[in-house]
């Protein structure tokens, strides 16, 4: 993800600060994590899989299509994360079909299945 957020959008999706502190969302897969450099485009390391569910967790299908405010109303309805809905906050106004084009408008990689 070396597009507009990159990094930091991984980095504040897996993150929970709902307790007033911040701690790892699942402590497991951040001790596993190796830091991969991506070699093959459209293909997700472990930390940015990981960022793309903590997103869609908060989204359910059937918001879909939807605005920003209608994201941002479901995700809070959803509990979501504080750097979720700060994420969300910065989407372009239009109208996003799934969480696929969100994640793409957030900066995120294109995964593609190969045959």
């Amino acid at each position: 993800m070396s597009d507009k957020y990159g990094a930091r959008m991984a980095d504040a999706l897996t993150k929970d600060t709902r307790a007033g502190h911040e701690e790892l969302r699942n402590p497991e897969v951040d001790e596993a994590r190796v830091e991969v450099v991506q070699t093959h485009d459209g293909v997700l390391d472990d930390h940015e899989a990981a960022a793309r569910s903590e997103l869609a967790r908060f989204l359910i299908p059937s918001v879909f299509p939807a605005r920003p405010a209608q994201l941002l109303e479901v995700a809070e309805q959803n509990f979501a994360t504080q750097p979720v809905l700060e994420l969300l906050s910065t989407l372009p106004d239009q109208v996003y079909e799934n969480v696929q084009a969100v994640w793409v408008a957030l900066g995120g990689e294109v995964e593609v299945k190969r045959a």
